[in-house]
């Protein structure tokens, strides 16, 4: 194997090629600039150098926050971690970190290696760290042992784990070649799909001495280096879109693949469904959070949000201890819960600074923080949030952040079904683990005390029914059936034809063999369809928390959708999570932590919202509106409490440590949300002018 003996701190210079060979062929080269730290040699290096620095202010600087890992710690412990992590255990000796340095405070470096050598001189990995414009990172750790020779060179295979070009989509493997840096750098890049290259990216450069003078002279020949090569990449994009490449979008989660590799990359309530054999993969979870970087505003973040929310709670009081161990106690004088919220690391604060409250989010995902009651936290901080508003420095915040344009996402049928399937295509078993026997994943509603959720989730159902006033023989739809529980009453208490429609899989093949069970079969018709393209006429129409899934753009297509199947006489009953008015403008504006990591693509409506696009694309009217999202509070409190007692099977359905983080958030952060009255959820029944169906009138 090659030795590091020869590996020394070094400048390369030379170019890089990018060469597409179909859809469209296309050639693209530019100069660079790269430097071959050797990590040992670091601290010296910083010392007896004017240009160039590691914390110290420099023109040129090298921080351990602009690679994967935590920023407060060198980078080589952060490889080593990684190295550990993946299973590479062999004692590590030296390291040359391969990448750009940051000039006059900015850097991009679209891949940056890291070649590891044992403490024998072997080679033991080659480390690469691939970073998109998105400012998200991902780690790729390529064992010696797994290297195949080609030639002078080595090469590895991985599957694509994170998105980087809008011009290639994630379906993808890379080919990494390359050899240590010596007297000359090689690293080729390929992207391979379906066994054909499709991308290769080249990077060869000459060694030269790594001293003042050098870096002098390499900044006059490749000036702003960082700078240039982020623009040449835009143009780039700009000319390979006219040349009419096929453009791929940046997606917002990863299904089916591992959360917990190394990686940096990078309320609402539940969206719908009335909730076998297990099909989940193994490590299937939610994309890691993104790194917490640095931000210039973070001190002042954190001064700001110990002063706003922190420690001016609305009701009862919030002890919060940082860091350091100090503990700050702050106490409204109004009744209410009393939670203590552990700081665990200052990256709250720059998550927050960074994402605003989709950070809190990613930071307690990441254990930046803990509460021992997370939903009564959960809801000081949704309390004080929103009266913070009203503060100077908050209407100012909100004014910015309304200004910001964001056109709402177009939910295409081929989106929709991945949406929904990212996230009710978890497998039934994770659901059995925490839903009631009657598979329901929607608001139950309790009638009577110490009632148990199963019961109080067919009151539910019985109450739409009763909306519907069903009659047997009644041909009914439920847009958005879940696992079959409303469609089991509707047809086995009640006489009704049930025709349901979901876009899950899984949903699908358990509803249909439950029907089959209950010998409803000939009065159940469970379809893997989008309600769009149904045909038929419908006696009623029940849609249980479907309607948040389809976005604010597609709300009339539901409606006129409605209208369109209903017969004359026919009523709806729509079950609907929704925000209030007055805040619903300034929510589809922006992106939470729910659409981000639970519900992609979800938009929950407001009433207005609803009745707006009702009124403008179909017949349909209101005829009554219940509120029923106190009960909500206690269904999410349930699910919470069985899905913390069920943690252990969760983890062997293969799901990680992070998963459940997200989850305990996911529930938390709605059974907040509903208790403190901030969302509601409506069970609106719509009908026509002169319906017959309805008591008092002449049928």
């Amino acid at each position: 194997m090659t030795t590091a003996a020869a590996t020394r701190s070094a400048m390369y210079t030379g170019t890089v090629m990018h060469c597409r060979p179909e859809g469209p062929r296309n050639r693209f080269r530019y100069p660079v600039c790269m430097y071959a730290v050797d990590l040992d040699e670091l601290p010296r290096l910083g010392a007896r150098m004017r240009l160039f620095g590691e914390r110290a202010p420099a023109p040129l600087t090298l921080r351990a926050a602009d690679h994967v890992g935590d920023p407060e710690r060198p980078i080589r412990e952060n490889i080593e971690e990684a190295l550990r992590a993946h299973g590479v255990t062999t004692p590590i000796g030296r390291m040359v970190l391969v990448t750009n340095l940051r000039v006059l405070g900015y850097v991009f470096n679209p891949i940056s290696c890291v070649w590891c050598w044992d403490d024998r001189g072997e080679l033991a990995a080659l480390v690469a760290e691939v970073s998109n414009t998105f400012g998200e990172r991902h780690l790729y750790v390529l064992p010696a042992g797994e290297a195949v020779p080609r030639g002078r060179y080595l090469s590895w295979e991985r599957e694509k784990a994170m998105h980087v070009s809008p011009f290639f989509g994630m379906e993808h493997r890379y080919r990494f070649v390359a050899a240590p840096p010596g007297e000359r750098l090689f690293l080729e890049v390929s992207v391979w799909h379906d066994g054909t290259r499709v991308l290769q990216a080249t990077l060869e450069g000459r060694r030269r001495p790594f001293t003042d003078r050098a870096l002098v002279w390499a900044q006059l020949r490749y000036p702003l280096m960082p700078v240039r090569v982020i623009t040449l990449i835009h143009l780039q994009a700009l000319r390979l879109h006219r040349l009419g490449a096929r453009f791929h979008r940046k997606p917002r989660f990863r299904a089916g693949e591992g959360s917990m590799s190394v990686s940096a990359s990078n309320g609402s309530a539940p969206a719908s469904a009335n909730g076998a054999a297990p099909t989940v993969p193994a490590r299937q979870g939610l994309r890691p959070p993104p790194p917490a970087g640095r931000s210039p505003f973070t001190p002042f973040i954190r001064r700001l949000g110990m002063r706003m929310v922190l420690t001016r709670p609305t009701i009862g009081s919030l002890t919060t201890r940082l860091p350091d161990g100090t503990v700050h106690r702050a106490d409204s004088g109004h009744p209410g819960p009393s939670p203590t919220l552990t700081i665990h690391s200052r990256d709250l604060w720059r998550r927050f600074a960074r994402r605003g409250m989709t950070g809190v989010g990613e930071s307690y995902v990441a254990g930046d923080w803990d509460a021992d009651d997370l939903p009564a936290a959960m809801e000081l901080l949704l309390r004080r949030s929103e009266a913070s508003r009203t503060l100077p420095a908050g209407r100012v915040a909100t004014a910015v952040r309304d200004l910001r344009p964001r056109l709402p996402e177009r939910v295409s049928m081929h989106l929709a079904g991945r949406h929904i399937q990212y996230h009710y295509d978890l497998g039934n078993d994770l659901y059995r683990l925490f839903l009631d026997d009657t598979m329901t994943y929607s608001c139950a509603v309790f009638t009577e005390p110490g009632q148990s959720l199963e019961d109080a989730q067919r009151v539910k159902h019985r109450m739409i029914c009763d909306k519907l006033h069903l009659r047997p023989g009644d041909r009914i739809l439920e847009i958005g059936c879940g696992w079959g529980a409303f469609a089991l009453v509707a047809a086995g208490e009640y006489g009704a034809h049930v025709t349901g429609v979901t876009l899950s899989r899984e949903q699908h093949a358990l509803a249909t063999r439950r029907a089959e069970a209950a010998g409803l079969a000939d009065r159940i018709d469970i379809r893997l369809q989008d309600y769009r393209t149904l045909d038929g006429r419908f006696d009623g129409i029940a849609s249980t928390e479907m309607i948040e899934a389809i976005g604010h753009r597609e709300l009339p297509t539901f409606f006129r959708t409605c209208d369109r199947l209903l017969t004359d006489d026919g009523l709806a009953c729509i079950q609907a999570i929704a925000v209030p008015d007055r805040r619903y403008d300034r929510y589809r504006r922006s992106r939470d932590w729910i659409t981000e990591y639970i519900f992609p693509g979800a938009t929950v409506p407001s009433m207005r919202a609803m009745v707006e696009a009702m009124t403008d694309a179909s017949e349909l009217m209101v005829h009554h509106v219940e509120d029923i999202g106190i009960h909500y509070a206690e269904t999410l409190r349930r699910w919470r409490v069985r899905f913390e007692e069920r943690r252990p099977e969760v983890l062997g359905l293969g799901f990680d440590e992070q998963f459940i983080r997200a989850w305990r958030f996911y529930l938390a952060g709605c059974e907040a949300a509903f208790r403190a009255r901030s969302i509601h959820d409506y069970q609106l029944v719509l009908t026509r002018p002169f319906n017959g169906r309805l008591p008092g009138e002449v049928s």
